[in-house]
């Protein structure tokens, strides 16, 4: 429309005697071409004015369709997390894989790190109250309560679906972790024998292996830098000063900042362990510790 006003204009004036100007203006006005011009000038601003309608009533429209989204996933987080941790003695508890899946769910359809930290902070308390039952299990996983199984599965699912963002649990990654090392012990030899140690006092051995006469303590750690894995030897190794302990094998993700001589001093071997194909490196460490 402003293009056909312009072109008008342009050939108008083109057409205009510059000499009498006043007169080819008064001719102007009297003339058709001007009561088109003035059509066409109206119906521009009109136009300009629907258009502003219409944008403010898509910015109202769209904010309302957010605001709606993010009040039905607030219904959804508050459902989840009151049925994962219900607070009567009569509601019934979802089933943990069942929170946990949702949690990942709900972290994965927003965009603001308030909501993923709140899925994170459920996430923290779920994992805590699945270590709390496990460590109860002295045995194989095939003891262990019905749904431990699917939950910390779905937990692991999660840990990887978050890693990098505000929805991650550091506590779930130690869990998530700390359970794949146990469940490599059971399988690295017919020689092995692993046993879940259950949290008594202040030890923090996970577990207990038997290669033939010989007794070696577990200890699994999620610490993020070798630094921590440095310091946490110092302290096992001093936890353990007791003639009579058994050797420590502590699996971190890490290797060993320690020479061998030293590990034979601390009676404390690091074991770096990532994924199953780190399962010789675990056994190595295993051997040289029964040999503490």
């Amino acid at each position: 429309m402003s293009g056909a006003t312009g072109a008008y204009l342009a050939l108008a004036l083109a057409t205009a005697d510059i000499a009498n100007w006043g007169l080819w203006a008064r001719d102007f006005a009297k003339s058709p071409g001007a009561a088109a011009f003035a059509a066409l000038i109206a119906a521009a601003i009109a136009f300009a004015g629907i258009s502003r309608q219409v944008s403010v009533s898509r910015s109202a429209l769209e904010h309302q369709r957010e605001a709606a989204s993010t009040a039905r996933w607030w219904e959804t987080f508050e459902w989840a997390s009151s049925r994962a941790l219900p607070i009567g003695e009569k509601d019934l508890p979802l089933p943990d894989s069942v929170t946990i899946s949702t949690l990942q769910s709900l972290s994965q359809t927003t965009a603001t790190d308030v909501q993923k930290v709140a899925c994170a902070g459920v996430i923290d308390v779920l994992t805590s109250r699945l270590m709390s039952m496990s460590n109860e299990v002295e045995d194989s996983d095939e003891a262990a309560e019905p749904g431990a199984s699917a939950a910390f599965d779905a937990l692991a699912s999660y840990v990887q679906a978050s890693d990098g963002t505000s929805a991650a649990s550091p506590r779930a990654e130690a869990a998530v972790y700390e359970r794949r090392v146990l469940q490599a012990l059971n399988s690295l030899s017919t020689e092995i024998r692993a046993f879940r140690e259950p949290g008594v006092g202040h030890t923090r051995t996970d577990a207990v292996v038997e290669l033939g006469d010989a007794k070696v303590a577990v200890e699994v750690t999620f610490s993020r830098t070798p630094q921590v894995v440095r310091a946490r030897v110092r302290s096992a190794a001093q936890q353990r000063q007791d003639n009579g302990a058994i050797p420590l094998v502590l699996v971190s993700r890490y290797s060993s900042p320690f020479t061998p001589s030293e590990e034979a001093e601390l009676r404390v071997v690091v074991a770096q362990w990532n994924t199953p194909e780190d399962n010789e490196l675990l056994l190595s460490a295993l051997r040289r510790a029964s040999m503490l």
